[in-house]
């Protein structure tokens, strides 16, 4: 506390604060060691003495609102979002596995930088014709993992499971192609068991993605998204339209994953008749037409490279659309979920997307409006698709790379979004 100048204020200075109050004249001429008041007769010593108890009880005063102040809960202020889900990509390859025993070969243990919830994968065979089984499994402590679960085959394996379960345990399950656990691990190991006719050279590589839905903030910083990113100037491929008939026009219903990869295939100017994609991405043994890691198999034994990924944001998206490469994307829509869907409703689907404009549209090559031709060149406002896409199945997509020497053929001019959709009656859906 310091003394004002003679108009007898004191000035209290606070941080970030300066507050004044006035005092009798007076008692500021004693402070000075002015004598007396006006009038006379009273001495110096009662005027400090007087002086300083008013000055204590002040400051006691003012303790006390500080401290009911400290106590009173803070103003509330707008809830943090939580942080989104983050992604750790990571591939195997044929060194990263050892010999384990007679046409078997066990990958080294992975540790994932965070602990993750949900396990995604692809398989990349070294040779056309090669036939294995996998197998995963996942570590939750030194002392806590699970047992090797199956996770898939690929070739003429023999002899088939019929009415094969995804392996359930007490921590989750791998949903075919899919480990989602009720407690996060933090590392995982792959095991690849030759099961043709004739024997496999080597393992596969393996392309893996573990996701945390529920990241610490450090984790969320470190790898989440990086703000905002310079985005590649919009576009879209001149995707054709593939339907889900064989070459003879026969319906094969359920290949919308077949009809998409014919659709990339042929953009990349490779038309393959889709009963030949159907017998390689189709398993048996789930009695399941679209595993993940069959399609990108079943692209390679074509003669194209791709792999299995997430998309959280559209730049990445934007950036693979500039490579000139194609995204399969996994979505599903809910009745009344989204604003102007091209179909009311759609169970597990997959789409090829193929363009993303400035004006907020998503265009992708849909083989279940293949009937009545809305399926070329589709529309969907991104909000919409980014429900049905990012939001309700993670961002998966297959992407299917350009082989070398391909051209893009872009889109040069894309009608307007239909103001008035009507969803087609009968279609291939």
């Amino acid at each position: 506390m310091m003394m004002g100048a003679v108009t007898g204020r004191f000035v209290r200075t606070r941080a970030n604060t300066n507050e004044a109050f006035e005092i009798p004249a007076v008692q500021a001429a004693s402070l000075r060691g002015d004598g007396a008041r006006a009038g006379g007769g009273v001495a110096p010593s009662w005027f400090l003495k007087t002086t300083l108890a008013r000055a204590m009880r002040l400051g006691l005063a003012l303790f006390v609102l500080t401290a009911t102040r400290l106590a009173l809960p803070a103003a509330s202020s707008p809830a943090t979002p939580p942080p989104q889900p983050v992604d750790w990509r990571c591939r195997l390859s044929a060194a990263d596995f050892h010999k384990s025993g007679d046409g078997e070969w066990t990958s080294r243990r992975v540790r994932a930088p965070f602990p993750f919830e949900e396990l995604i994968y692809s398989w990349h065979p070294e040779r056309p014709g090669d036939s294995f089984r996998l197998y995963l499994k996942a570590r939750f402590s030194r002392k806590e993992e699970t047992d090797w679960l199956y996770a898939g085959y690929w070739g003429e394996v023999a002899p088939l499971v019929t009415n094969r379960q995804p392996p359930a345990f007490d921590r989750g399950v791998l949903d075919m192609d899919w480990l989602k656990l009720k407690t996060p691990a933090t590392a995982f190991q792959f095991k690849v068991v030759s099961a043709g006719r004739n024997p496999l050279r080597a393992p596969p590589s393996l392309t893996v993605i573990a996701t945390d839905n529920h990241p610490e903030a450090k984790v969320a910083r470190r790898w989440g998204a990086r703000g905002k990113q310079e985005a590649a100037p919009a576009r879209v491929l001149d995707v054709p339209l593939r339907r889900q008939f064989d070459s003879q026009g026969q319906r094969m219903r359920d290949r919308c994953q077949s009809a998409a990869l014919a659709s990339a295939m042929e953009y990349y100017g490779q038309s393959v008749p889709l009963e030949r994609i159907t017998a390689l991405t189709y398993d048996p043994e789930y009695g399941y037409p679209g595993i993940w890691p069959r399609v990108i198999a079943a692209a390679r034994e074509f003669g194209f490279d791709g792999y299995l990924d997430r998309f959280r944001d559209w730049p990445r998206v934007r950036q693979a659309l500039a490579e000139n490469k194609i995204l399969l994307c996994s979505i599903r829509l809910r009745a009344g979920q989204c604003q102007a869907p091209p179909y009311a409703s759609m169970g597990n689907h997959i789409v090829a997307l193929c363009g993303v404009t400035d004006d907020g549209r998503v265009v992708v090559t849909d083989s279940a409006l293949g009937r009545s031709g809305t399926g070329y060149l589709c529309q969907w406002l991104q909000p919409d698709f980014e429900k049905v896409w990012m939001e309700t199945k993670g961002g998966v997509a297959m992407v299917i790379c350009p082989p070398v020497g391909a051209g893009m053929r872009q889109v040069e001019k894309l009608p307007p979004f239909p103001s008035d959709r009507a969803f087609p009656a009968g279609d291939d859906h």
